[in-house]
C-alpha cells in the first residue's frame, strides 16, 4: 500500500472514531488533530511477564518482549523499570514497523522468599507517540523450595500432506519436570489448525506424552507455521515454545514403505556377532522419496544410511557389534525420515538378545522306548542345549542297523514346530539324512533347550535273539549346528522277544 493511501485510510478511520465519540459524548466533543494521523504508535506483544525462582537456587532464564511501531512516522523509545531486581536490555530502540526484541531478566540477590510475588513495571516511553507511555507488569514468585522447570522434546515438529489429501499422521511431544516440586502446565496454540491432546498435565518426575494433530482441511498449498506454548507460571523457564510447520504440497507426496517394523537378533555372551539382516524400503506414494536412516544406538549400524526411491525397493543391511554389551535384551529404533513424505517418520524396532543362560552348545539323541518288541515304532529325538548361534536351518545324519530297524518318518519337535520343513530321507541302507528349514518362521534363539527333530523307526529285528542291543548314532552336522558338541552322539536299543 502506498504511504498516501495508508494515511488517507487512517485519516478516515480516526474521523469516524471521533465522530462517534462526538455523538455519544456531546458535552466533551473533540476534533482530531491532523498530526495525530502520522504519529507513531507503541505496540508490545504482551502486557505481563511472570518469573518463578527458588530463594536458594540461581537466577532463572530470561524472557523477551517485542516492541514495534504500529503507526506512520518512525518510533524512537526508551525503556525504564521501577525495581532493582529487574533488568531490560537494550533500554532503547527504534522501529519503522519492524519488531525489536528486548531481553527481560531478574537478579534475586538479596531477596527473601515470601507468599506474595514481587511486582515491578517496565515502562516504554516515547513522547511523540500517540499512546505514550505503555507498560508491562512483571511478577517474581520466590519460594524457599526449588521450583519446577519445563523440559520438552522435540522443540520442532514438521507435518506434510497434499492439497485435498488426508490430514498428516499425528505426532508426539514429551514434557517433564526438569526441576523440583510438581510441574502443572497448560499447552496452547496460536493457530486453529493445530490441536494438542491432552492440552494440560502435571508431573513430578516421569515425562508425559501429548498428541499433536495438524488439521489441513481448508488450508491452501504452501508452508504454514504455528507455535505451541507450554506454560506453568511457577516454572523457572516458563513459557517454553515448540515450533510447528505444516507443508501442503500441490502434487501427491512420497510415502515410506518398509518391509518389516520389527527385526530381532540373538547371540551368546562372548560369542560371535550374529549374521547381518536386511530391510527393504520403497516409495509407496508420488514423486521421489529421499530418506535417511538413523540408528539411536552405536551397536547397530545401517548400510547404506540414505536412499532414494521412485517406487523400486532399496535394500539396507543391519549389522550388530555387541562388543561391551551386557547379557539381556537390548532395543533400538531405526528412524526412517523424509520430511516431504506424507507418513514421515517411520520406525523399525530392532531387538538384540544376548544370553548367558546356557552355552553348552550341545546336541544329542535318545531312544524311546529304549527296549521293545518287533513292530514297535521307536522315536529317536534329536535335542540341543545352549546353542551359541541362532538356528534357522540345519542338517545331520542318523546311522542305524537296517537289520534291526526300518525307517518310518521324521517330524518336527518343540523348537521347530512352526518351521516350513523338517524331514528325513534314507540316502543309503541304514543312513537317514535329516534337515530343517525355518522359512518365514522365527529361528531358534541362542541358548535354547529342546528338540529339533524326531526320527521314527520301526523294529524289524527277526534274526536277532532276545536282549540283542543295537546302536544308533548321529553325525555329519551342517549349517547352523556345525560345531555343536555331540554329548552323547549315540544311544542303544534292546530287542525284546
Amino acid at each position: 500500500m502506498k504511504p498516501k493511501t495508508y494515511r488517507h485510510l487512517l485519516w478516515l478511520s480516526l474521523v469516524l472514531v471521533f465522530s462517534l465519540m462526538s455523538l455519544n459524548c456531546k458535552q466533551n466533543s473533540t476534533t482530531p488533530q491532523v498530526d495525530d494521523l502520522t504519529r507513531p504508535v507503541i505496540w508490545i506483544n504482551t502486557s505481563e511477564i511472570t518469573f518463578a525462582a527458588s530463594e536458594t537456587g540461581g537466577n532463572v532464564e530470561s524472557q523477551t518482549i517485542e516492541i514495534k511501531n504500529n503507526g506512520v512516522n518512525p518510533l524512537s523509545y526508551t525503556i525504564e523499570d521501577d525495581v532493582d531486581w529487574l533488568q531490560v536490555e537494550p533500554m532503547s530502540g527504534t522501529s519503522s514497523g519492524e519488531t525489536v526484541e528486548h531481553t527481560v531478566s531478574i537478579d534475586k540477590t538479596g531477596l527473601a522468599a515470601q507468599k506474595e510475588p514481587y511486582v515491578g513495571t517496565i515502562t516504554v516511553n516515547s513522547p511523540e507517540s500517540y499512546n505514550n507511555p505503555q507498560t508491562v507488569e512483571v511478577s517474581l514468585s520466590l519460594s524457599k523450595e526449588p521450583p519446577p522447570r519445563i523440559w520438552i522434546d522435540p522443540k520442532n515438529i514438521t507435518f506434510t500432506t497434499q492439497v485435498n489429501g488426508a490430514d498428516p499422521p499425528s505426532q508426539k511431544i514429551s514434557i517433564r519436570n526438569d526441576g523440583k516440586g510438581t510441574l502443572r502446565y497448560e499447552i496452547s496454540s496460536d493457530k486453529s489448525w493445530i490441536s494438542v491432546s491432552p492440552n494440560a498435565g502435571k508431573c513430578s518426575e516421569n515425562s508425559k506424552s501429548h498428541t499433536v494433530k495438524a488439521l489441513a482441511s481448508g488450508l491452501a498449498s504452501g508452508e504454514h507455521t504455528a507455535t505451541l506454548t507450554v506454560r506453568d507460571p511457577n516454572a523457572t523457564n516458563s513459557p517454553k515454545k515448540i515450533n510447528v510447520t505444516l507443508e501442503i504440497a500441490k502434487e501427491p507426496l512420497p510415502r515410506i514403505w518398509v518391509s518389516s517394523k520389527n527385526v530381532s537378533f540373538s547371540m551368546a555372551a562372548g560369542g560371535s556377532n550374529p549374521a547381518p539382516k536386511n530391510i527393504k524400503i520403497k516409495n509407496d506414494g508420488g514423486g521421489t522419496l529421499k530418506y535417511d536412516l538413523i540408528s539411536d544406538a552405536n551397536w547397530l549400524s545401517v548400510s547404506p544410511s540414505q536412499g532414494t526411491s521412485a517406487g523400486g525397493e532399496k535394500k539396507h543391511r543391519l549389522s550388530v557389534n555387541a562388543t561391551g554389551l551386557n547379557s539381556g535384551n537390548h532395543n533400538v529404533y531405526i528412524t526412517i525420515r523424509d520430511n516431504n513424505a506424507s507418513n514421515s517418520p517411520q520406525k523399525v524396532r530392532v531387538t538384540l538378545k544376548i544370553t548367558t543362560t546356557s552355552t553348552d552348545n550341545k546336541i544329542w539323541i535318545s531312544c524311546s522306548p529304549n527296549s521293545a518288541a518287533k513292530g514297535t515304532i521307536v522315536e529317536v529325538p534329536v535335542s540341543i542345549k545352549g546353542n551359541q548361534n541362532e538356528i534357522k536351518v540345519f542338517g545331520l545324519e542318523l546311522h542305524f542297523d537296517p537289520n534291526m530297524f526300518q525307517y518310518h518318518r521324521t517330524t518336527s519337535s518343540n523348537l521347530t514346530s512352526g518351521w516350513a520343513a523338517v524331514d528325513g530321507n534314507e540316502i543309503s541302507s541304514g543312513v537317514i539324512k535329516v534337515g530343517g528349514f525355518a522359512g518365514s518362521a522365527s529361528g531358534i534363539p541362542v541358548g535354547s533347550k529342546g528338540g529339533i527333530a524326531v526320527i521314527k523307526l520301526k523294529v524289524t529285528g527277526d534274526s536277532y535273539s532276545n536282549g540283542k542291543q543295537s546302536e544308533l548314532r548321529i553325525g555329519s552336522y551342517t549349517d547352523a549346528i556345525v560345531g555343536m558338541k555331540p554329548e552323547p552322539a549315540k544311544t542303544n536299543f534292546t530287542l525284546i522277544k
